[in-house]
């Protein structure tokens, strides 16, 4: 097995790594965050690395790395690409820190075995800066703030981490900048004729709503008001009764006064 190894990456060194006819690029899938300030997303590179011969490495050995780049990172990670430990070549911590950082990095997406030609169920993508604000060596961090990078493919063999076979570089992808609370105009003499009308209508008919509320509560307090009025009618006319005492009547009582 080491025999098989060494002469593959004896092969390498002297041959030089294969390339493949695909070049990376940003997932067709419309979800959200495709492409944000700090990230993006991209096609997964299945069946990439399929029909390549003689590699030292196994398909569930060979591992299939990204590396992302910008300015003369691009340059910078070809330069060195033919040698050994070539993950460990630029921590992600320190890649973008100033000018004179290698502007690249590099992180692990899985082994060979995991990217079939296969049609698989579910979203097949891969979110670059996933991490986050992350500080091991080949993590998946943050891309620089609205930067412009490019990204490539590349298969390592774990013995010794060389690469065996590259994607070319990926065209230039631009990280969305967003705008300063500043820049934005909400004048009046911005806005098109077709919201002015719209806002226009609007405000008609929410005064004319109201207008009939109004109105509305109105006559229902006055007819209120009015069946709270006593309604009396006049009293009866009718024949009074002539009241007479008995006491009147009787000779006996009249005797007493005379």
């Amino acid at each position: 097995m080491w025999c098989v190894a060494v002469t593959g990456l004896l092969c390498v060194r002297l041959c030089g790594s294969a390339v493949v006819p695909y070049s990376p690029e940003v997932s067709p899938l419309n979800i959200a965050g495709r492409i944000t300030s700090t990230t993006m997303v991209l096609r997964q590179p299945l069946c990439y690395f399929e029909n390549l011969a003689s590699l030292p490495c196994s398909v569930d050995q060979c591992e299939i790395w990204l590396v992302v780049a910008r300015n003369n990172g691009l340059q910078n990670f070809d330069n060195i690409k033919g040698n050994r430990n070539i993950v460990s070549q630029s921590p992600y911590p320190r890649a973008f820190e100033s000018a004179s950082s290698p502007n690249y990095f590099l992180t692990k997406l899985g082994v060979q075995a995991s990217f079939p030609c296969a049609e698989l169920l579910g979203l097949r993508y891969f979110q670059v800066g996933a991490e986050g604000n992350c500080t091991s060596s080949n993590c998946n961090g943050f891309l620089p703030f609205a930067s412009t990078v490019s990204v490539k493919f590349i298969l390592v063999s774990p013995v010794f981490s060389v690469m065996v076979s590259e994607t070319p570089w990926s065209q230039s992808i631009t990280l969305i900048a967003p705008k300063p609370s500043s820049s934005l105009d909400d004048r009046m003499g911005r806005r098109s004729a077709g919201m002015i009308v719209i806002t226009t209508i609007a405000s008609c008919l929410l005064a004319v709503l109201l207008l009939l509320l109004l109105s509305v509560l109105l006559l229902r307090c006055c007819a209120f008001s009015q069946g709270k009025h006593k309604i009396t009618s006049p009293p009866c006319r009718g024949s009074l009764r002539r009241y007479r005492t008995h006491n009147l009547n009787n000779p006996d009582y009249s005797n007493l006064h005379i």
